[in-house]
């Protein structure tokens, strides 16, 4: 699966000639570029969390009196541990989510191999085979939901750590809550199970979507969650995980970057702005609808997503439209191992996403 990291060497120098993001500030994005690639919030971060963040910036010139000694980030566990009714035994931050998802593999995956979905978010797994951690892919269903029936008849002694996106990225489609539970409870005394809920925030229930009620259930589960979504941070790198405090102390001993403290304090003040927090969920909502639109007209029925990204058979090869998108300034994603015709469209400001509608209209009229 094409990730950011392959995302840009891909096309080529000259595919991408005219819009390439410079390889040495991904911060400078071309003068009428459309980035709708990298599922980011672009209405980000809260303005109430940069107006603290410039207020200890010129902090970040000292180190902090020992590498894990920031306030903040306690400030910010009491806030998600009052949430999801947790104790700070059961969280740790991590430089982006994942980093922990790197560190549980680590950490699990040593002792056996890794179970997966074969079309999932995949940096972290890229890494721990790298390092020579055993992956195994279980394909999706044919209505591209995670066949949880097929990884439970998979699991054996062999298998230390099972790795499930909710909602699941890059199809946008959320795993039926009780059944997850249930899978999670069965799985759990043979391997650990960890459910990335990078998108929570943005499902139709997040509430129930969530598996943290098997966290505090001591369940063997380890939920991981990012800033990097809804809130607006990805380039701030904050992340963090909840868990049994024996997972959390496992897990956290494999975390190599110290804490971020001015990310900490962005996520801290982000955390607890519920307006913005809910102004980009509408944004997100009202620009994923602008997106399926536009797929409509032209004869496309995007998978349903409860997400900030939309999923669609093109009908034709998707390298080539977004080849095409792109020597227009219009970048999006494809490439997926196992689906050749299959685009990927992430919400970006209101304003990207009616040049998007343009400009696919006519890609996709000329190819």
């Amino acid at each position: 699966m094409m990730n950011r990291r392959h995302f840009l060497s891909a096309f080529g120098t000259a595919a991408l000639a005219s819009s390439a993001i410079p390889a040495w500030s991904q911060y400078l994005i071309p003068e009428g570029q459309v980035r709708l690639v990298f599922n980011e919030n672009p209405y980000g971060p809260s303005p109430k969390a940069i107006a603290e963040v410039q207020k200890i910036l010129s902090l970040s010139a000292y180190y902090p009196d020992s590498p894990y000694d920031y306030p903040i980030r306690d400030d910010l566990f009491d806030a998600i541990a009052a949430d999801n009714e947790l104790s700070h035994d059961n969280l740790f931050v991590s430089s982006g989510s994942n980093e922990g998802l790197q560190a549980a593999l680590m950490a699990y995956g040593r002792t056996g191999s890794v179970m997966t979905p074969a079309l999932t978010y995949d940096a972290h797994l890229g890494y721990a085979e790298a390092l020579g951690v055993t992956v195994l892919r279980v394909p999706l269903r044919s209505d591209l939901q995670v066949d949880l029936d097929a990884m439970e008849a998979m699991i054996d002694e062999s298998v230390a750590v099972v790795y499930l996106a909710n909602p699941n990225n890059p199809t946008g489609l959320p795993i039926d809550a009780e059944r997850l539970r249930a899978f999670c409870r069965s799985l759990g005394p043979k391997a650990l199970v960890i459910v990335d809920e990078a998108y929570n925030e943005l499902t139709d229930d997040p509430e129930s979507d969530t598996m943290v009620d098997l966290v505090r259930e001591g369940e063997n589960v380890l939920v991981t969650r990012t800033f990097s979504k809804i809130f607006g941070m990805a380039g701030m790198r904050v992340g963090y995980g909840m868990a049994r405090p024996d997972i959390i102390s496992n897990t956290f001993k494999h975390i190599m970057a110290w804490p971020n403290g001015v990310g900490l304090t962005a996520a801290y003040h982000s955390y607890i702005d519920q307006d913005f927090i809910n102004f980009s969920r509408d944004k997100v909502r009202e620009g994923r609808a602008m997106v399926q639109k536009t797929l409509a007209d032209v004869g496309l029925t995007p998978v349903p997503s409860q997400t900030n990204f939309v999923f669609v058979d093109a009908g034709r090869d998707a390298m080539t439209i977004r080849r095409a998108m792109a020597e227009e300034g219009v970048l999006i994603n494809a490439g997926y191992e196992g689906y050749p015709d299959y685009l990927r469209i992430s919400m970006g400001k209101l304003e990207d996403l009616k040049t998007f509608d343009r400009v696919f209209k006519r890609v996709m009229a000329r190819t």
